[in-house]
């Protein structure tokens, strides 16, 4: 099992969730955390071969967040999932001897708060 973690900056914008995807195919990542998603709310969305989970601001602000790109092997794998707020994400992943957590985090720039 291959994990990783990126900061995407701003998965918004159009292309970009599909760029995402083809670079964890390419490397054959099955977990990535991923930091400033910047989609408000939290969801799980669902795909045919992998699945993302997000935790971003409870208003419609698209400001940063956190969650997890997890692929169709991973998909099998998963325990929990818990978005404490927009800068913390946490999963928990269930792997041949023992389970794993995983937590993301998203720490301001020096000028930011």
């Amino acid at each position: 099992m291959r994990i990783a973690t990126w900061n995407v900056c701003m998965l918004y914008r159009e292309g970009t969730l599909k760029e995402m995807v083809k670079e964890m195919d390419e490397y054959k990542i099955d977990i990535c955390t991923v930091q400033k998603i910047i989609w408000p709310g939290k969801r799980v969305v669902i795909k045919k071969n992998y699945v993302i989970l997000y935790g971003g601001h409870k208003s419609d602000k698209h400001e940063f967040g956190t969650g997890c790109y997890i692929s169709r092997y991973g998909m099998d794998n998963l325990l929990a999932f818990e978005p404490i707020n927009e800068r913390i994400f946490k999963i928990r992943m269930k792997l041949k001897c023992y389970n794993l957590t995983l937590i993301s985090t998203h720490a301001p720039t020096e000028g930011k708060r």
